[in-house]
């Protein structure tokens, strides 16, 4: 019997040491992942336009030039939204002076029960510059969609309490995502991180973001069209980052055309290839790229009419969306 139990053991042992081995393996690459919270590709972060629970308004495109930290959660969370801001005052008490250049935000996902005046003291007991938002049930729907949020309600279990009689309304919890959203000077969202993230860890990212130029933008100059009667033409001009970031060209649209596509001319020797660029165009930061005949340019497909101008509008990665009216030039006309 003993024999047996040792052989059995010992067989179990081999199965299951792969199957440790494997588990560890798969713990180190979460952890080697879990170190980078960065949200990728870089784009404007979601909208965010709210009553403050203090008054007013809180716009979060009116926030350039400051690193804003964001984070959900609801007064009545016993656990998880205490830990967040007392993590939140942590950060704010350890980033010094520099911390005039953060704003705290605290969106509640219970505006039934968080009443504007309760949400202001409860986001103020942790620190009176914290800003508190309230949205209505209708209005807080598709922004938690849009910053891809959680927040479901949890009832009792009917069972377990049938013996106890709820005087007032059911009580309930709320699951709900936690975690930090930080947002550039630039309005682009830049990490999404767990509220288990360590305060270190969180003030190290803030302070990289603050240490960036805020200043993003891309100006186009010397803009042109160039139409032919095939109904099919080319958009020409001078991109200028203005910012201390790289940024990207990462499409384009006209209501004037069907379709507007990035595109390059290569050349190899007589033959000229015509590539599309899908990836977009880079913008180096503090730099130029230029968009020019035998080049990258935009191309523009089913063009109605003949217009004189033609309306467009360029997508960034960093910078965002870009509007602006372009001149036509005639077929055979001479270049600006």
């Amino acid at each position: 019997m003993g024999g047996r139990t040792v052989h059995g053991t010992k067989g179990w042992a081999r199965r299951l040491l792969p199957a440790l081995a494997v588990v560890v393996l798969a713990a180190g690459c979460r952890k080697d992942r879990g170190e980078d919270f960065a949200v990728e590709p870089v784009r404007p972060a979601p909208a965010l336009e709210a009553p403050r629970a203090s008054g007013g308004v809180f716009r979060l495109s009116e926030q350039r030039g400051k690193v804003v930290v964001l984070s959900f959660g609801y007064t009545a969370c016993p656990d998880v939204c205490p830990t967040t801001l007392s993590q939140l005052q942590r950060l704010h008490s350890r980033l010094g002076e520099a911390a005039r250049d953060v704003e705290v935000v605290f969106v509640s996902v219970d505006p039934e029960r968080d009443s504007a005046q309760q949400l202001e003291t409860y986001v103020h007991a942790f620190n009176p510059r914290f800003t508190g938002l309230r949205l209505d049930a209708e209005a807080l729907a598709p922004m938690l969609s849009a910053w891809r949020v959680t927040a479901t309600r949890r009832y009792p279990d009917a069972a377990r309490y049938r013996e106890h009689t709820f005087t007032g309304d059911m009580p309930y919890t709320v699951d709900h995502t936690g975690a930090f959203f930080l947002v550039d000077k630039a309005g682009a969202l830049r990490a999404r991180m767990p509220y288990t993230v360590s305060v270190e860890r969180l003030q190290q990212e803030v302070e990289r973001l603050l240490k960036e130029d805020g200043a993003a933008g891309v100006r186009v100059e010397k803009a042109r069209a160039r139409l032919t009667p095939a109904r099919v033409g080319a958009v020409y001009l001078t991109l200028v980052n203005t910012s201390g970031r790289e940024d990207r060209l990462i499409g384009a649209e006209s209501a004037t055309a069907g379709k507007v596509e990035l595109h390059e001319v290569i050349a190899q020797g007589e033959l000229l290839q015509m590539h599309p660029r899908p990836e977009g165009f880079v913008v180096p930061a503090k730099g130029r790229v230029d968009l020019a005949p035998g080049g990258k340019h935009l191309m523009l497909y089913a063009v109605q009419a003949s217009p004189a101008s033609l309306p467009l509008t360029l997508h960034f990665e960093k910078a965002g969306t870009v509007h602006l009216t372009v001149p036509v030039s005639a077929p055979g006309a001479d270049e600006p």
